[in-house]
């Protein structure tokens, strides 16, 4: 099946914080409170409301946003109508990353290591916000940045922790102006849950 352009470069700068993982892997709080989750043009939205099941996850998702999943556990969603070759679409991803084991990777370790990777592709990569946060059960950043891909400046909105030996990592990425599912987003980071993958 063919990947798109646009969700390849798209889920390279979701990786920001994960770019540094295989570098440094070589052997191997507090809820934010919404009014702190990105309130641009937050508004609440109509519609139904489907809970997303995963094997590492669950969150609640607008029922009618269209889900592609890249194996091994990188998930993608997409407003109705919303062509996949399309370099301004809106898109709301998640990556989980399995750390190891041992892993004694912390936060800013990983978040230094992503904005080096991410300036690198993005010449004009800017982080705006980096602040602590997270869910009561999974401690975390989130952090806002801006920079061009393909040639759209895009707005970024990341929340990610470490949770089971996993990162994930929660992004909303819109066009600049043309940001207008914030409201969906927050949802889904206030209901997402990380679940313990059973070994069998």
């Amino acid at each position: 099946m063919k990947k798109s352009l646009i969700i390849g470069g798209i889920i390279f700068v979701i990786l920001l914080v994960i770019g540094g993982i295989f570098l440094l892997n070589r052997n191997d709080s507090e809820k934010i409170p919404p009014n702190q989750i990105p309130t641009e043009k937050q508004t609440d939205y109509v519609g139904g409301q489907t809970t997303i099941m995963h094997k590492d996850f669950r969150a609640i998702m607008k029922d009618d946003w269209i889900e592609t999943e890249i194996p091994p556990s990188t998930y993608i969603y997409l407003p109705p109508n919303t062509n996949q070759e399309d370099s301004n679409a809106e898109i709301i991803s998640v990556v989980v990353q399995y750390l190891g084991e041992n892993n004694q990777y912390t936060l800013d370790e990983l978040l230094e290591q992503g904005i080096e990777n991410s300036k690198q592709i993005m010449p004009d990569f800017e982080l705006t916000e980096n602040i602590d946060g997270g869910k009561p059960d999974m401690p975390g950043k989130r952090i806002k940045f801006t920079g061009t891909q393909e040639g759209i400046k895009r707005n970024n909105v990341q929340v990610f922790g470490i949770k089971y030996n996993n990162l994930y990592s929660i992004t909303y990425s819109c066009p600049v102006d043309e940001c207008n599912s914030y409201a969906v987003y927050n949802t889904f980071v206030e209901t997402f849950e990380p679940i313990k993958a059973e070994v069998k």
